[in-house]
């Protein structure tokens, strides 16, 4: 049901017709695979344990339901006078692919998962979603849902799951699935964005980024292993780290009194470890949003979220609070104007063209309330299915947080032409010894927290000598 929308109302007001403009978002990734070719960087992955008994018949049948109910599934690109389109068909097959893996260990199934994974998607060949049963065992698969994320994000994983859950449970036990109506497609959205920021409102969102990144420099030169290649990798790795139950709640203590979220807290820290390693003040860190500012985008699957660039003066005379008190008005600013898309920042401010690196900011900053909770499915199981062995990094460094069960789990994605995978455990214990120093005394200068425990310092110093 694609349709024209206006500002105020997901209205629709013109038939649905076959080719659509892109989103600003997906201008972007069309642009990157015009330019640097067919890439598995942009795969959207998420991987789903089933445990109990499986009906296959049913789960095609709940994938057909889900390709029919979300456009977004059925679409490809094309190009018109060297312009993306958005290309929706009106139906779409796509088959579950079982894959036989009985006896498989845990290393076998991640490497399978990252293989598969691995696959480019052609975005003129639709649909961009493929569909992978793992057959582990008796009652015991791993079912693998891929996307490409010009059609999809985070957000929209969970939506993904919940509908085929949904669409699945009531079919195996003999029932016409239901699920609400969607009211509007990611079409709708993408004509409205496009109308949206040809007015007066691009104007006030334009202004206010562009004095707030002003004179910020192009790039955050943290030191690297090997020189940095002329020409941006993507190849990467990740160290994890799991920060204890009790910095856990001193940290969200500290977000309490301070008025603060979580994420303020643990971006104010991150602010001034990248500051003492880069060793200057401006810092600027990348960080997604949802992009689901009304209730009617909720439900949909499709290429929402946008991503705000953080900039922070880490004045080495200030303490931690005031560093947490700049970071929080700095963040409230930036939602409230989220609504100008990177893609539109990029090229208003048009930053010098250097593609040994990601323009405006290579750090990317991610927290997470919760981990994504599974739809319930009455005859199964379900749980969080392997991730998959190896990874990519679309910047630099991507430190990732997640709080669940009072514990805060650090994830550090990075660019393996860059840093060594001892460089980033490194900086993964500085950052924990640098959180843990925060919460005994956040008035502290921010330069004067240690980066180090006692006995790396012990360690570093028995190198040098």
């Amino acid at each position: 049901m694609a349709a024209k929308l206006t500002h105020t109302s997901f209205k629709v007001e013109q038939p649905k017709q076959y080719l659509f403009p892109v989103s600003f978002a997906q201008q972007r990734l069309w642009f990157l695979d015009q330019l640097e070719g067919a890439s598995a960087v942009y795969n959207v992955k998420l991987p789903v344990r089933l445990h109990g008994p499986l009906n296959l018949d049913c789960l095609q049948q709940a994938v057909d339901i889900l390709v029919a109910r979300h456009e977004t599934l059925r679409t490809s690109f094309s190009t018109q006078l060297g312009v993306p389109r958005q290309v929706i068909s009106s139906s779409a097959t796509v088959r579950v692919r079982p894959v036989k893996m009985q006896g498989a260990d845990g290393e076998q199934i991640r490497a399978k998962v990252a293989e598969l994974a691995g696959e480019p998607f052609e975005l003129d060949k639709g649909p961009l979603i493929r569909v992978h049963l793992l057959q582990l065992g008796i009652d015991e698969n791993l079912l693998l849902l891929l996307t490409h994320h010009i059609v999809s994000d985070a957000w929209s994983s969970s939506v993904m799951f919940g509908d085929l859950a949904s669409a699945y449970d009531a079919l195996t036990f003999s029932q016409t699935p239901s699920l609400p109506e969607l009211t509007v497609q990611y079409a709708d959205y993408a004509v409205w964005q496009r109308d949206w920021l040809a007015g007066p409102a691009l104007t006030e969102q334009v202004d206010y980024w562009k004095k707030k990144l002003a004179g910020a420099p192009a790039l955050l030169q943290l030191p690297t292993d090997r020189p940095r290649p002329q020409r941006q990798t993507y190849n990467g790795s990740r160290v994890s780290r799991t920060l204890s139950a009790k910095l856990t709640a001193a940290l969200n203590q500290l977000a309490r009194s301070e008025s603060c979220t979580l994420f303020m807290v643990i971006l104010a820290a991150l602010n001034i470890l990248l500051a003492r390693y880069v060793g200057h003040d401006d810092v600027l860190v990348g960080s997604p949003i949802a992009g689901r500012r009304r209730t009617e985008l909720e439900a949909l699957i499709g290429l929402f979220v946008n991503t705000l660039v953080f900039r922070a003066d880490v004045n080495k005379n200030a303490s931690y609070r005031e560093l947490l008190a700049q970071i929080r008005a700095t963040a409230l600013e930036a939602y409230a104007h989220q609504d100008l898309p990177f893609e539109k920042l990029v090229e208003v401010l048009q930053p010098p063209r250097d593609r040994s690196h990601s323009p405006i900011f290579q750090v990317m900053f991610i927290h997470q309330n919760a981990p994504w909770e599974a739809q319930p499915i009455r005859s199964l199981q379900v749980s969080p299915g392997e991730i998959g062995a190896g990874a990519t990094a679309k910047f630099d460094l991507t430190v990732s947080t997640t709080e669940f069960d009072g514990v805060l789990y650090l994830n550090f994605e990075y660019n393996t032409d860059l840093f060594d995978c001892s460089t980033i455990e490194r900086f993964s214990a500085g950052f924990e010894t640098l959180l843990e120093a925060i919460v005994l005394d956040p008035n502290k200068s921010v330069h004067a927290y240690p980066l180090h425990s006692c006995e790396e310092q012990r360690r570093v110093l028995s190198e040098w000598n």
